[in-house]
């Protein structure tokens, strides 16, 4: 990835993420809820990195930003998970093993997915 495209996307992130700060916050003030205010972030921040990652994959031919772009989506991906996880526990309190195992289910599909490119390039 060049220099100045990798800026264009801090930059971009950075603007963002100042956002979905700012409209965690409203959201979190307009329901007298100020706890949502991490969840709703997490959200926010985790899809906007996940489709950053998919974008960015769909742009990049060099294994190296491919590679990068996958840890950006793995993240993004978790982060928003994370956020969405909060959000139904608080929403619907007790299922906490459940939402573990659903977090669990999400690393290992990401985990699988992240290998098979691998494991087409050494021919197994």
């Amino acid at each position: 990835m060049s220099s100045s495209r990798r800026s264009g996307y801090e930059s971009l992130s950075v603007g963002y993420l100042i956002i979905a700060f700012a409209v965690s916050i409203a959201i979190a003030w307009t329901l007298d809820d100020w706890i949502l205010v991490i969840p709703v972030f997490l959200l926010e921040a985790g899809v906007f990195y996940a489709v950053l990652g998919i974008y960015t994959r769909q742009r990049e031919q060099d294994p190296k930003a491919a590679s990068s772009s996958s840890y950006i989506m793995f993240w993004g991906g978790t982060i928003a998970l994370v956020g969405a996880i909060w959000l139904l526990n608080r929403q619907y309190p007790g299922n906490v093993p459940l939402l573990i195992v659903l977090f669990l289910v999400w690393v290992g599909l990401f985990a699988i997915v992240l290998a098979l490119p691998r494991l087409r390039q050494s021919g197994g």
